[in-house]
């Protein structure tokens, strides 16, 4: 696979740009006193982002087909081609200019969740 892909979508052309952030939290519990107490830090979450465009004659239909994912709203693994599979939502797609049948600029976000599908609570 040298392709980025999520769930039954292949990207004709990789996105020209591919981010992981990964966040961690302070993390507190409750002493006998009431205070609170810093016992460490827990990994908070995974937001992966990218940014690229659809060209071509398939552009805009490959758009809708990205975008009825999204709004499917179920967990599934996107595969980098590079960085291996991740369990993760789909949670964000935006267009940054006004389509047009064969070019469509976007941005995209996915979470990474456990393979139960939970995403840890921040």
């Amino acid at each position: 696979m040298n392709k980025l892909q999520f769930k039954t979508f292949t990207w004709p052309s990789n996105p020209a740009v591919f981010r992981e952030q990964w966040e961690r939290n302070p993390q507190y519990t409750r002493d006998d006193t009431g205070n609170d107490v810093f016992i460490g830090m827990s990994l908070a979450g995974c937001t992966i982002t990218g940014e690229g465009s659809f060209q071509g004659a398939t552009a805009y239909s490959d758009f809708l087909t990205l975008r009825a994912l999204f709004l499917d709203g179920s967990p599934g693994t996107l595969s980098h081609p590079v960085w291996g599979d991740i369990y993760c939502y789909f949670t964000g797609l935006e267009l940054t200019q006004e389509p047009r049948e064969d070019y469509v600029a976007y941005r995209f976000t996915f979470r990474r969740a456990q393979s139960n599908g939970v995403i840890p609570k921040i």
